[in-house]
């Protein structure tokens, strides 16, 4: 994950150096591999780094706090409270397997069925078995397009006969009728720098927020860019401005000619134009549209964390099952008591 430092703010963007600090800090925060517990810079030592006024950084620790993604102790400072690979739950994650499925494969070797047709077996039997309860689970996204190919992404973690409903951040904002669909679910995933917003919406929706991190094909088409490309990076979201840049370079390095726009921005034409290879965050698709066929084009794309896919997303969607099957198969299968292991991992 890149660092945040003075060149991480440009003021020659058309966004105050505030909402560009946020930005950075909450996609770090979101989408990074920071620990729990983690002691962020003071605001001195931050606003002196940034060369940016104390009092501006000292709002958006807050609005960081607020957004549940650091915690400020008295006297400590700020410190990071999402840990990526915690555990929720009493059912253990698909590696506490391990020993049932060596001893499964030496009792195949015994009986003369090798390794390959085991599995075979084992996924032929997995289509036939269904389960006794379903889950009704909606994700909560940002844009339409992305959040259903993230369903896509995360599908294989449900069973067969499970029921994931996409609705967007907007329409739980604006719509009755898509919160209460989000407070009758068994579950309710969205993105970790959502997850507060979404919760001051729906209080009573059991909600789990999953990390996300930049897909292997957008860090292959960086990594694959020529060190002579003028690249234009392009965002929908102004609060996202600043880590476009940072967010190339992470993995393009070797690019030195990079120009950050919004994706409205009156001069987005020309700046299009004047590049080689135009790089667009999701939710930016016309993007793609003004640069053209001759024009390389590529989306900045984010993918669910596997490792977050097993060790958090399994495991909850056991105990739900779990629960659901226990109360008769009727009543939301409720975890009464995720939201608390979410806090206490804080």
């Amino acid at each position: 994950m890149f660092t945040i430092d003075a060149s991480s703010i440009d003021r020659s963007l058309p966004v105050p150096v505030g909402k560009q600090l946020y930005g950075l800090l909450s996609y770090v925060l979101s989408f990074g591999d920071m620990p729990k517990g983690v002691k962020l810079q003071s605001v001195r030592q931050l606003a002196a780094e940034l060369d940016i006024a104390p009092m501006t950084v000292a709002e958006v620790y807050k609005q960081l706090r607020a957004e549940g993604l650091v915690e400020i102790r008295p006297g400590l400072g700020a410190f990071t409270v999402y840990e990526p690979n915690r555990q929720v739950g009493r059912i253990a994650p698909a590696n506490a397997l391990g020993a049932d499925i060596d001893h499964l494969l030496e009792k195949a070797e015994g009986l003369g069925i090798s390794p390959v047709t085991l599995a075979s077996m084992v996924q032929a039997q997995a289509k036939l078995r269904k389960p006794r309860a379903h889950l009704n689970v909606v994700f909560v996204a940002i844009f339409e397009a992305p959040g259903r190919d993230y369903i896509e992404q995360i599908r294989p973690t449900f069973a067969a006969n499970d029921v994931i409903s996409l609705v967007t951040v907007d329409q739980v904002r604006e719509s009755e009728d898509f919160r209460r669909q989000c407070s009758e679910a068994d579950l309710v995933l969205t993105f970790v720098h959502r997850e507060a917003e979404l919760r001051g919406l729906v209080p009573d929706a059991n909600i789990l927020a999953l990390r996300f991190i930049p897909s292997e094909r957008t860090r292959q088409s960086l990594a694959l860019l020529d060190p002579r490309m003028r690249v234009a990076a392009v965002t929908q979201l102004k609060d996202y401005i600043a880590i476009m840049r940072p967010s190339v370079r992470e993995f393009a390095p070797h690019i030195s000619d990079i120009t950050v726009a919004w994706s409205y921005d009156e001069d987005l034409p020309d700046i299009i134009a004047r590049c080689d290879v135009v790089i667009y965050a999701s939710g930016a698709d016309h993007v793609a549209d003004l640069a053209g066929p001759n024009k390389r084009c590529f989306e900045y794309r984010h993918a669910p964390d596997p490792g977050v896919l097993e060790n958090l997303l399994a495991p909850a969607l056991a105990e739900l099952r779990h629960n659901k099957i226990a109360g008769g198969g009727n009543a939301p299968a409720k975890v009464s008591d995720l939201a608390s292991r979410r806090a206490k991992t804080r």
